[in-house]
């Protein structure tokens, strides 16, 4: 949670970010990177901007992941993608003290209403209709993915953010293509998953029984396990293994799992019948999209867009109102405690970076040009110039594919809410 009420004075002692930004906050953490609330100093419009350290030792791994994640949001201009600004691979982060780091960073649209997770954490329970506006929106955005070849991988409670009541699909790192640069279809293997465990589909702990697995299955997997969330204010299992005593009830014993979660929250026959169809363990009997779209459930009725807005925005406040004055005795500590900070020479500071930030100077140039494009001129004259990148699309794809071989599997860093106990998984 980020209060976007910044004193004046605190500008005077915050680090500064290629002297274009000031950096005021922490508002994300990453795998590899800090997310900042940021002020651009001209226009003292706010952003969010991640940020990595940069130095000789920065491996190729991270490198990748950095560059996979700006190549795969940059290619999308879409209301419920965050959407990309402008990025840089060898910019200057000055801290108050005067130590200048070596840093890579991106700069996007700030999302001002913070995310899923908190509103799920901290506020009360979702009734099906609010949960619908949500979760059509979520789909929405999951199927313009899906629809460009492109899967996310990483779709949970953290990486789904609202901005002036819209949402916001973020987080790109473990986001690849499905099509090569030769137009074959990518075979995604078991052994090389990703993701978070509380989101993964039963068929990614089927290592030594299959090779590969569908990752646009795997996206409707995790958003099944959000919409349950939403609804219901409880994960419905810790993972999908098959030791897993909920996810087990939920194959084969529906009538029991629904009667555990039946004291949480009384819940419809139509969401009921829809969870248990993307939550399918056979991934090729799981629901799609399209067949998702026409399900009773999603037919069902939503609250207009003025009345969603406002209870969103009253879940926001909520929360924010809960934690203002800590936010804010934070701020206060942190920016008096810069002001009798001793200056230290700078003359000294390595210039040094890692050989692979410079080896993807290029692309980031390209990138941006992109970016630029985007920006400033109509979708039309977008889509003619699109041509001119595709250059550019094969050269980041080629790289996606070796990225992905060394990537190993990746455990989250916070639990979805309301977790229910399970001592027996592994």
């Amino acid at each position: 949670m980020m209060s976007l009420d910044i004193q004046n004075d605190y500008l005077e002692f915050a680090s500064v970010l290629d002297d274009k930004y000031y950096i005021i906050d922490t508002i994300g953490f990453g795998r590899y990177a800090k997310v900042k609330l940021a002020i651009d100093m001209e226009d003292k419009q706010k952003y969010a901007i991640k940020i990595m350290k940069t130095d000789p030792t920065t491996s190729q791994c991270r490198s990748d992941t950095f560059i996979n994640e700006i190549s795969t949001q940059a290619e999308f201009d879409h209301k419920h993608i965050i959407r990309i600004i402008y990025c840089k691979m060898n910019g200057n982060y000055k801290k108050i003290d005067g130590r200048v780091q070596q840093v890579s960073y991106f700069v996007m649209e700030l999302a001002n209403q913070g995310e899923l997770f908190q509103l799920l954490e901290q506020t009360q329970q979702f009734s099906e209709k609010f949960a619908r506006n949500i979760f059509s929106q979520l789909i929405k955005g999951i199927e313009h993915l899906h629809e460009r070849g492109v899967v996310h991988r990483d779709v949970k409670a953290e990486n789904i953010l609202f901005s002036n009541g819209v949402l916001k699909l973020a987080d790109f790192g473990f986001s690849t293509k499905t099509i090569d640069e030769k137009g074959s279809r990518v075979q995604f293997e078991i052994s090389q998953h990703i993701g978070s465990p509380e989101y993964n589909p039963p068929e990614l702990y089927n290592i030594g029984k299959q090779k590969f697995y569908n990752p646009e299955q795997a996206d409707i997997f995790a958003a099944g396990v959000i919409l349950f969330t939403m609804v219901i204010r409880s994960a419905p299992f810790k993972t999908s293994k098959s030791t897993d005593p909920y996810y087990s009830l939920l194959k084969n014993n529906k009538q029991s799992f629904w009667k555990i979660f039946s004291e949480i929250a009384d819940s419809s026959a139509q969401f009921k019948d829809l969870i248990e169809k993307m939550l399918d363990e056979n991934p090729l009997k799981r629901i799609t999209i399209e067949q998702m779209k026409q399900h009773p459930w999603m037919q069902g009725q939503m609250l207009g867009q003025t009345e969603f807005q406002k209870e969103l925005k009253n879940r926001y406040d909520m929360i924010l109102s809960q934690q203002i004055v800590k936010i804010t005795n934070k701020r206060d500590t942190k920016f008096s405690t810069r002001k009798s900070i001793k200056k230290v020479e700078t003359d000294n500071i390595s210039k040094s970076v890692s050989k692979y930030c410079y080896e993807n100077l290029e692309l980031i140039e390209q990138i941006n040009a992109k970016l630029q494009i985007k920006q400033h001129s109509p979708k039309e004259q977008f889509k003619q110039q699109s041509n001119k990148s595709e250059k550019l699309k094969v050269g980041i794809q080629q790289k996606q594919q070796n990225q992905y071989i060394s990537r190993t599997n990746q455990e989250s860093k916070r639990s979805s809410p309301g977790s229910p106990s399970n001592d027996s998984d592994n």
